[in-house]
């Protein structure tokens, strides 16, 4: 870390959180920039990547949907979109926030549809 001149270094996931700090005096790190409040975030839709209905889980799974806001990992399935018997999954494709769901579970989605509110 001070090779790079990096004072400090935190990682956060899920409820896992790590955080380094070069030196003894915490409070002459310099830390990146804070997370964002929910308001300044960049909000953008996450999109329907086929057609068919929306299973906001696996149908094999036994588990209650997560609740919302969530945070989400890339490449993590949020949804699937079943057509026939066939699954499509459905994943953010960088961390993200899930902020709202668009689309209920069971309604008919097109591609491209928006279903989710995601912030970055």
């Amino acid at each position: 870390m001070e090779r790079h001149g990096i004072a400090a270094f935190e990682y956060e996931q899920d409820s896992v959180q790590l955080r380094l700090t070069l030196g003894s005096r915490v409070e002459a790190a310099v830390i990146a920039e804070p997370p964002r409040s929910a308001e300044t975030r960049e909000l953008e839709p996450l999109r329907s990547p086929g057609v068919g209905i929306v299973l906001h889980r696996h149908p094999a799974s036994g588990a209650a949907p997560s609740s919302l806001p969530r945070k989400a990992a890339k490449g993590e399935i949020v949804a699937y979109i079943k057509t026939g018997m066939t699954l499509r999954s459905v994943a953010v494709t960088k961390d993200c926030v899930l902020t709202r769901i668009l689309v209920a579970e069971g309604k008919g989605v097109g591609y491209g549809d928006a279903l989710f509110e995601i912030a970055f």
